[in-house]
C-alpha cells in the first residue's frame, strides 16, 4: 500500500509526489542486488561484537528512508513497544497515552483514547484482514479495539471490544514497569503486569464491549473469560513475553531477576515447564527481551539488550520433561556503556532479531541458521536519527526485486526523536552469501497452511 502525500505534512505538490513515488517503492531503493557487508560469526561460538572495532571490508550503510509524519517523541531509554503496523494503518502511541492511527492508502487519520498514562505496548491481531489492535498502558489498562474505516474517504472509526483494568499495586522493582501484551489467537491475549501474568478472551465480533476490573492478587478470583498464569505476590517483575508460532504455543517470560520461565498450554490454562537463567556472567542482572526463534528455541536479550543469548527448549511432546534448557550460543554488543538497545525479532519474515542502538543511531541484524543452530551474521546499519521503538514486516507488495535482492525486504516502521519513519532492510544484507533460502516465502507458506487447517 502507498503512502499519500498527506502523511508527510507537506503541501508543495512536487515533493509530495516525489514522496509517492518513493512510498510505492517500498523505500526499498535502486541499483544493485544488495551485497552483505558485516560480520560472520561461527555456529555456536560466543562472539562480542564491538561497535568501536571497525574491521577493512566491513560497511555501515545508512538505511533508506521514507518519512511518514512529524512527531517529537522524549529520548528515552526503555523498552517501550510504542508503534503497531498492519496491511492498513500505522499506529503509535503519544505522549498522554493517546493513539494515532493513520490510514496507508487514504492518509486518514484518528486519536484512539482511554489510556491515561504512556502505552507500553501494541499488538495487531494476527487474524488475515483483521484490523484489531491490543495496547496497554502503565496506567493498568489493556484495550482491544477494532479500526474501523467506512467506504470512501470517511473518518476512522474505532469499536472497543474489551478493557481490562488491572486493580492491584504493582510491588517495587528493579526495572520501570515495562506492561506487555501478545496475542496467542485470533480470539485470546496474554499479558503482564508487575509480575502478574494472564490470559483473556476476545471476542472480535462483539457486539458490546467487555469491561474487566481485575484482581491480580494471589487467591482472587479470576473473571469469566480469565486466566491468571501468574498472580502478583511481590516476586520479580515481568519484562517481557513471546509465544511460540503455531497453534498451542508454548510462553515464555522474562524477568527482571534475571530468569526465564517457559509455560506450555494445559487444559485452557498454563503450566510451567521450566526456568533457567540464561547469563551466568550477569545471573541477577534485569532481562529485557525474549523472542521465539522456533518452536523450540529462545533468543534473550540481557540487560539493555546488551547480549543476546540463543536457548534451545526441551521438547513437550512425551512424558519426558527431566531434560532442561540448553546454551547454545551468546553474542555480546560491546563497549557497554556505549549500548542500550530495543530488540524486535524479524521472524516470520526473515530468521533475524534486529536491535536498535539508541545511543548510536544504529540498528543491528543478527542473523541466526536454520533450526536454530545459532547466530551466523551480524550486520550494522545507520539511521538518521535515534531509533526508540520499531516494528518490522514483510512487504511483498513493496519490495523492488532488483534492488532488494532474492530474499526481499523488511519494512522497518520506527519511532525516532522527531519523526515516524520507514526504512527498507534487504534480507540479504544481513546474512551470509551462502544463505541463499528465501526463508520469509517458506515461513509464510507454512502459516498460510496452518491458518487453513484452523478454518477446516
Amino acid at each position: 500500500a502507498a503512502f499519500t502525500h498527506a502523511m508527510a505534512n507537506t503541501s508543495d505538490s512536487a515533493a509530495a509526489r516525489a514522496l509517492q513515488a518513493a512510498a510505492t517503492s517500498g523505500a526499498s531503493g535502486a541499483g544493485a542486488a544488495p551485497v552483505p557487508k558485516g560480520r560472520a560469526l561461527e555456529l555456536g561460538a560466543d562472539a562480542t561484537y564491538d561497535i568501536s572495532d571497525r574491521v577493512a571490508g566491513e560497511e555501515q550503510p545508512q538505511l533508506e528512508v521514507l518519512p511518514i509524519t512529524m512527531y517529537v517523541t522524549e529520548y528515552a531509554e526503555r523498552q517501550f513497544c510504542q508503534i503497531a503496523v498492519n496491511a492498513r494503518y500505522i499506529c503509535y502511541g503519544l505522549r498522554a497515552g493517546q493513539v494515532r492511527v493513520l490510514h496507508k492508502d487514504t492518509a486518514s487519520r484518528a486519536l484512539l483514547r482511554g489510556h491515561t498514562a504512556q502505552i507500553a505496548d501494541m499488538r495487531f491481531s494476527p487474524a488475515t484482514n483483521s484490523d484489531v489492535l491490543a495496547s496497554f498502558g502503565v496506567d493498568g489498562n489493556l484495550f482491544v479495539k477494532k479500526i474501523v474505516s467506512p467506504a470512501g474517504d470517511g473518518d476512522i472509526e474505532e469499536k472497543e471490544l474489551l478493557r481490562v483494568t488491572v486493580t492491584t499495586d504493582v510491588a517495587a522493582s528493579n526495572v520501570p514497569l515495562t506492561p506487555r501484551v501478545r496475542w496467542l489467537s485470533k480470539t485470546r491475549i496474554v499479558a503482564s503486569y508487575g509480575d502478574g501474568v494472564f490470559a483473556v478472551d476476545v471476542d472480535p465480533k462483539a457486539a458490546e464491549p467487555t469491561t474487566i476490573a481485575l484482581d491480580l492478587a494471589a487467591g482472587a478470583d479470576a473473571p469469566l473469560g480469565v486466566v491468571v498464569v501468574a498472580p502478583m505476590a511481590g516476586k520479580s517483575a515481568a519484562v517481557d513475553l513471546a509465544v511460540a508460532p503455531g497453534a498451542n504455543g508454548r510462553l515464555a517470560v522474562a524477568h527482571a531477576d534475571g530468569t526465564v520461565r517457559v509455560w506450555s498450554p494445559s487444559s485452557g490454562t498454563f503450566a510451567q515447564d521450566s526456568a533457567f537463567t540464561p547469563f551466568d556472567d550477569a545471573p541477577d542482572a534485569p532481562l529485557a527481551s525474549v523472542h521465539f526463534a522456533s518452536n523450540d528455541a529462545l533468543v534473550v536479550g540481557g540487560e539493555n539488550n546488551g547480549a543476546l543469548a540463543m536457548w534451545s527448549l526441551p521438547l513437550t511432546t512425551g512424558d519426558d520433561m527431566t531434560s532442561s534448557p540448553e546454551h547454545v550460543q551468546t553474542l555480546t554488543f560491546a563497549p557497554a556503556g556505549d549500548i542500550f538497545n530495543f530488540a524486535s525479532c524479524a521472524a516470520p519474515g526473515a530468521r533475524l532479531v534486529l536491535v536498535s542502538n539508541l545511543k548510536k543511531q544504529a540498528v543491528y541484524a543478527v542473523h541466526f541458521a536454520p533450526n536454530a543452530r545459532g547466530f551466523d551474521y551480524v550486520a550494522e546499519f545507520s539511521t538518521t536519527m535515534p531509533v526508540l521503538s520499531f516494528t518490522a514486516l514483510r512487504e511483498d507488495a513493496a519490495d523492488d526485486a532488483a534492488a532488494a535482492g532474492p530474499g526481499g525486504a523488511l519494512q522497518l516502521y520506527c519511532m525516532q526523536t522527531q519523526a515516524i519513519q520507514q526504512y527498507a532492510l534487504a534480507v540479504d544484507r544481513c546474512r551470509p552469501e551462502a544463505c541463499d533460502d528465501d526463508e520469509a516465502v517458506q515461513v509464510e507458506e507454512e502459516e498460510e497452511e496452518e491458518e487453513e487447517e484452523e478454518n477446516e
